[in-house]
């Protein structure tokens, strides 16, 4: 179902909520930009909500052609629990935030190379101890809901009438 996120945008204009094979978790992408929607859906449930998010750091002729970032932000409903991320700015950044998870690779976080300290497989391993395959397509759902945000009144963005789809892909 990813296709109905095209074209890749910042900022995003469209979000795709899919179900998931672990009842208590339901996964909301993006075509692009970091989203507030799962956060404040988890805000107002009172529950669990985990982002994640990896880029990976592309240079082309010694230009810059993707900034790279690996992040996991966990809240429980408004409170904020945990952030780590390791993204390119305009240098590598490296943050930690809230108290560590039983879960974490703490020693991980000593690597001398930023990049090196949180990995996507790191984010992997974590989100499994969670109850989540985010690496794994089995994990998703074929059912979803697409929503589409008006983007009338954007200057240079396409013109875009909101609504919303529900999707269901053959798996």
């Amino acid at each position: 179902m990813l296709h109905h996120l095209e074209p890749w945008a910042m900022p995003s204009w469209k979000q795709l909520v899919v179900s998931t094979s672990a009842d208590q978790w339901t996964a909301v992408f993006t075509q692009g930009s970091d989203i507030g929607t799962a956060n404040v859906v988890g805000a107002r449930l009172d529950c669990l909500n985990i982002r994640t998010s990896h880029q990976p750091h592309i240079t082309r002729d010694r230009k810059i052609i993707s900034y790279g970032s690996t992040a996991l932000w966990i809240q429980s409903g408004a409170r904020h629990v945990r952030s780590i991320q390791a993204s390119y700015q305009s240098r590598w950044e490296w943050t930690l935030f809230g108290d560590p998870q039983p879960f974490e690779n703490l020693d991980s976080y000593k690597a001398k190379k930023i990049p090196d300290r949180f990995t996507l497989e790191s984010l992997n391993e974590y989100c499994r101890a969670l109850g989540i395959e985010r690496d794994d397509s089995g994990f998703y759902g074929s059912e979803g809901l697409l929503i589409v945000e008006d983007t009338s009144s954007w200057p240079h963005k396409p013109s875009q009438v909101r609504s919303t789809e529900r999707l269901h892909d053959t798996v």
